[in-house]
Parts: C-alpha cells; sequence; structure tokens
C-alpha cells in the first residue's frame, strides 16, 4: 500500500494546501474553499477536482484504517485515531460537494 500512488490527486492536496493553514490563520473549510478556487481556473484542474470529488476521496474513506496516520502527517493535522480522520475526510467531502 503506497498512498502516493493510489491517491496522487489528494497527496497533492493535502500537501500543498493543509501544512500552512494554521499560519495563514485558515479554518479547514476555507482550504477547501481555496482548492476549489483554484481547481477552478482550468479545465485541466477541474478534472484533477472531479477525480478528487468522485474517485480518491470516496476510495479514501473506504479504505481509512490503513491510511489514517498518513493523512495526519501529510496534512499536518492530528488525529488521535483513525475514527477522527474519518470526520475530517468526511468534512472534507461535505464542502468539496457544496
Amino acid at each position: 500500500m503506497n498512498f502516493e500512488n493510489e491517491f496522487p490527486q489528494l497527496t497533492q492536496f493535502f500537501g500543498a494546501y493543509f501544512p500552512d493553514a494554521d499560519f495563514e490563520n485558515l479554518t479547514d473549510e476555507e482550504v477547501v474553499s481555496n482548492y476549489i478556487a483554484d481547481c477552478n481556473k482550468s479545465e485541466a484542474s477541474e478534472r484533477v477536482l472531479r477525480i478528487v470529488k468522485e474517485k480518491e476521496l470516496p476510495a479514501l474513506i473506504n479504505s481509512i484504517e490503513a491510511y489514517w496516520e498518513y493523512i495526519r502527517d501529510e496534512a499536518n493535522i492530528y488525529f488521535e485515531n483513525s475514527q477522527e480522520a474519518f470526520k475530517w475526510l468526511n468534512m472534507i467531502k461535505r464542502e468539496l460537494e457544496k
């Protein structure tokens, strides 16, 4: 199991958008909103957003037990357990679907 190979777009999203959010005083919801805004700037990025929403994120939610610690490290968000990561991913999903 290799997170980067299984979820390349989520790896980019988590690694590029979440680690500095605390320094910028952004909520996780604002981070997702910024990601959506950036993805809506080109057709290629819109395709990436669709892959994240329709393919990678649902697959990750279904395999949370295997990857929750990796998500914690990549996004720089502390989760005490897989259930916390599961709740966070579902919040991401809701924000992406708005």
